[in-house]
């Protein structure tokens, strides 16, 4: 039977989705966007599919979401938006490993190959923490720019010189492809989408499989910025994949 139940793990507010028919599962921990948090019903449907492909989810709230949320949050939102947004993310990365020590330490979650994934702004943080723990055997990023910059122009010229561009710099997938080549990874986009324009998500599965990765993109027609069905279907095969040990070369 599907399970969704909360808990705290490594001190962060997760929601768990799991068959607890299963004495053991394999793992994935599933990152929310900026205007979600970890039990959104929207991810969550999404996972449920997930959960009968045999996985166990992890939903965690990023930092300043959900149960995490401060009343410090609007101000910094309303006058320096970008940078609160940077600072959820940096800040979320940075508790990544203990939270991959924490769920591996579960009795119903397997250590074996778990993957990671997230959508939008959780998308970013999936490609930090993949990047940083190599015990993941894949990762997918939903609608998740890989420059990290800011799409639209009139924001990115406001960012130049903020301390916001050096960690985008620091950061950035597509300033570090070399990070990214030894593992499968998955970008996902919308055809439509002006805060995700697949032109960017491409150049960076170029830049990593010219380095030598292995890594693909997945463009839905007509779409926007979101999670669709489509999207959701492909990011089952692609964990069933690679639970499986599959090479990421079809």
């Amino acid at each position: 039977m599907l399970s969704f139940t909360f808990e705290e793990i490594a001190g962060i507010p997760c929601v768990v989705h799991r068959d607890d028919q299963l004495t053991e599962a394999p793992v994935l921990i599933h990152y929310h966007g900026w205007t979600s948090d970890k039990s959104t019903s929207g991810d969550a449907r999404g996972m449920a599919g997930t959960v009968e492909a045999g996985f166990v989810v992890i939903m965690p709230d990023c930092v300043e979401h959900g149960d995490r949320k401060t009343d410090a949050l609007e101000i910094r939102v309303m006058f320096n938006g970008w940078a609160a947004i940077c600072d959820a993310m940096e800040r979320t990365r940075q508790e990544g490993s203990a939270l991959l020590d924490a769920v591996l330490g579960l009795p119903y979650a397997s250590a074996v190959r778990p993957q990671v994934g997230g959508v939008s702004m959780g998308g970013l943080i999936a490609q930090m923490v993949f990047a940083e723990e190599k015990r993941y055997a894949s990762m997918t990023s939903i609608v998740g720019r890989s420059s990290f910059y800011q799409a639209d122009e009139w924001c990115r010229r406001a960012q130049a010189g903020t301390w916001c561009d050096e960690w985008c710099a620091e950061f950035a997938t597509q300033s570090h492809p070399e990070r990214f080549m030894d593992r499968p990874v998955l970008f996902m986009d919308g055809e439509k989408d002006a805060d995700c324009p697949p032109a960017v998500n491409a150049e960076t599965v170029r830049l990593i499989n010219a380095a030598g990765g292995a890594a693909e993109h997945f463009v839905e027609s007509g779409f926007g910025h979101g999670f669709s069905e489509a999207m959701q279907a492909r990011y089952i095969d692609w964990l069933v994949k690679h639970r499986d040990g599959a090479s990421s070369q079809s």
